[in-house]
């Protein structure tokens, strides 16, 4: 494949720029033999300060993305049940019916907090069944989107039905993943995020209680007051609330405990304010090793003037010439990519196996919330060599591309096919359950096994076997899954072909 050199030379101008004036600035820089300014020690506190800043908004802006998608997998979750309870409810005509539907479709299987609901029967306009609802709900719309975060409404001769998924669910849904990165998260030295979560912003006792921390972890659950002193008798949390209050951030400094260790050290912190859940969300780092670090630097420093001048400014160019011959070669895969990467397979039509791993991935975050699996079956025609044996690989083809065209009239839009390997099919079924598994694999099995392969003149006919699974609780990946469906295949294919089995 061609591509334009020029065209990767202009993309990375300035980073060749960049090279030679650093290559430039280095050689004058030692050349000079001086010493770093006195004042080198604040201005390493500011570069950590700003890195502190700059790292906690990063993290707000990062679990707001997690906020976001945990949205629209909720909103989806209440589609399903939206179209759960509509079909549900079509032939129900009385107020009790209705109730006694929606006890059977929100089960004690859901998380306590995760479903909110409330019946308004008419013509009373009176509540007439309700779940997770607060007492002081005004009935308007406006209400609704401080109860739920995503959330629907159903009108009935005989009343109008609300649900949502709660905004508490979603609340402990992004403590569960806040908390997660927090624990799961290492810099270097002794620098780490936390977070408070405000109960008072006027301060106080219990003003405050400390919702995730790393160091110790046994101290969440904590409550703080503005009256606590550290250990020079400072009031750390009185000043962090006031600079809150006023411009929703603050840095502040004050003694903390050091981990592993007894002894009190002098720390710089960065506090800012995520309004919609009153988190304070926090990090900091210990002087110390700021100073330590400007300390390690200026002693490098010293004894490296004068003896790395020449060697320093040949690897440096060098890692210039190894820099953009990698670049050269990237642009050149990047493009050979882009050109060979599609979601569609040719033959059949049916989506790709890459395509296939990405929509597990996402169908396995979205269980991992919701607890509700998708079925995923697994198709394999029956004796295919023999198909290709008997009428050519052409004939082959032609039975593929058929069986796609026989599963999207026999599927719902919703539902998605994928060529996994060879003559060997994916689906991905939304809101499928076990016992519509048997059903639905019946059907297919009859439609293909009584259809007739017209190729050229030649009746080709052909079978398949199938094999359903789902996901479990135990699984750690995406692709569990597949192996339960590779298994229930097998089983199907041992027991004579043209079945199915659900795993």
């Amino acid at each position: 494949m061609r591509y334009n050199r020029f065209i990767v030379l202009k993309k990375y101008c300035w980073t060749i720029v960049s090279f030679l004036l650093l290559n430039l600035f280095l050689t004058f820089f030692l050349l000079q033999e001086r010493e770093f300014l006195d004042q080198s020690r604040e201005i390493a506190v500011q570069f950590k300060a700003n890195f502190l800043k700059d790292s906690v908004t990063n993290f707000i802006h990062e679990f707001e993305r997690n906020k976001a998608d945990s949205i629209e997998i909720f909103d989806f979750t209440v589609l399903e049940r939206e179209n759960l309870l509509q079909d549900s409810l079509e032939s129900v005509r009385t107020l009790q019916g209705a109730e006694r539907v929606i006890k059977s479709i929100f089960t004690p299987k859901d998380p306590r907090e995760m479903w909110g609901y409330v019946l308004i029967a008419y013509p009373e306009d009176t509540v007439a069944l309700s779940q997770n609802m607060p007492a002081d709900w005004d009935r308007s719309d406006r209400s609704l989107e401080n109860i739920f975060c995503a959330w629907r409404a159903i009108e009935l001769p005989y009343g109008k039905f609300y649900f949502g998924v709660t905004q508490e669910r979603l609340y402990n849904t992004m403590v569960s993943i806040v908390s997660s990165k927090i624990h799961n998260s290492h810099f270097v030295e002794e620098t780490y995020y936390w977070i408070n979560e405000i109960r008072n912003y006027k301060g106080g006792k219990d003003y405050a209680v400390r919702l995730i921390h790393p160091n110790p972890r046994s101290s969440e659950g904590m409550l703080l007051s503005t009256d606590m002193q550290d250990a020079v008798g400072d009031y750390p949390y009185m000043r962090e609330l006031e600079g809150i209050n006023e411009n929703g951030e603050s840095f502040s400094t004050y003694y903390f405990k050091k981990k592993d260790s007894d002894n009190f050290a002098r720390k710089i912190t960065y506090a800012k304010l995520y309004k919609p859940y009153n988190w304070v969300v926090c990090m900091g780092s210990y002087y110390d090793d700021i100073y330590d670090s400007v300390n390690a630097i200026k002693k490098a420093k010293q004894n490296s003037l004068n003896r790395i001048i020449v060697p320093f400014a040949i690897l440096l160019d060098l890692i210039l010439i190894v820099y953009m011959s990698m670049r050269f070669y990237e642009y050149k895969k990047e493009r050979e990519a882009l050109n060979e990467q599609t979601d569609i397979d040719p033959l059949t039509e049916a989506h790709t196996k890459d395509f296939g791993k990405r929509e597990l991935r996402k169908k396995f975050m979205a269980y991992k919330i919701t607890n509700d699996s998708p079925a995923v079956m697994l198709m394999d025609i029956d004796n295919f060599k023999t198909i290709n044996d008997s009428n050519g690989k052409d004939a082959g083809d032609y039975v593929l591309s058929q069986l796609v065209s026989i599963f999207s009239e026999q599927s719902r839009l919703s539902d998605i096919l994928i060529r996994w390997e060879g003559d060997k099919f994916m689906a991905i079924f939304d809101g499928m359950k076990k016992t519509a598994c048997w059903h639905y694999s019946q059907k297919l099995l009859e439609t293909v096994s009584s259809h007739t392969f017209n190729y050229k003149g030649k009746a080709i006919q052909a079978t398949v076997s199938l094999g359903f699974a789902f996901f479990d609780e135990t699984d750690k990946n995406h692709l569990q899954i597949v192996e339960r469906a590779e298994s229930a295949l097998k089983e199907a294919k041992g027991a004579g072909k043209n079945r199915a089995r659900v795993n």
